[in-house]
């Protein structure tokens, strides 16, 4: 995320693992850059507020990142992106997971493998979200992260929505809180 300008700049996640992982190293330097919410709230919000603080200000960049979950609550409302000709970034975690929970996350008596979707080796959603007009990569290799980004944020200079998917471990390592 250190691509983005921090002082002129909107991110936020979805309710789940996304907001564990990106509240641990994103750094909010001034008011309304970051938004982090709820865990057992709604998911696919982080797209609406993201389109909602790029209406706000047509200048800032915004950036939405989400993992299988939240993606899925979110498909229906992305063509408001084009629609509105509004440059916003989704940044989709794909690791063929919900929420990081792995077998027996829940102890005895749950379903083990609830944790289980279909993953980046079943669907392409960068070719299927690129269908509706969205500029979108596929990114597996962690020095494309970078590059990836910029060409998203560049893309979204001329108001046009941009999708990035992350190929990434389905148990992810958290950011530490302490030394920072």
């Amino acid at each position: 995320m250190e691509v983005l300008d921090p002082y002129n700049s909107f991110i936020t996640h979805e309710s789940g693992n996304t907001r564990d992982q990106l509240s641990t190293i994103y750094d909010t330097l001034v008011p309304r850059a970051f938004l982090g919410w709820g865990n057992v709230s709604t998911l696919g919000f982080g797209w609406a507020a993201s389109v909602a603080a790029r209406m706000a200000d047509q200048n800032r960049p915004a950036v939405t990142v989400t993992g299988e979950a939240g993606l899925g609550y979110m498909l229906g409302n992305l063509e408001v992106a084009l629609r509105q000709n509004l440059g916003v970034t989704v940044v989709h975690i794909s690791n063929g997971g919900f929420a990081g929970y792995g077998p027996g996350f829940w102890g005895p008596g749950h379903d083990p493998f609830t944790h289980s979707v279909l993953g980046p080796d079943d669907v392409d959603m960068s070719r299927v979200i690129g269908e509706l007009g969205f500029h979108t990569e596929r990114v597996s290799e962690p020095s494309e992260v970078e590059p990836a980004l910029r060409r998203a944020l560049e893309v979204n200079q001329s108001n046009r929505p941009a999708y990035i998917e992350f190929l990434c471990s389905q148990f992810p390592v958290y950011g530490e809180w302490v030394g920072r």
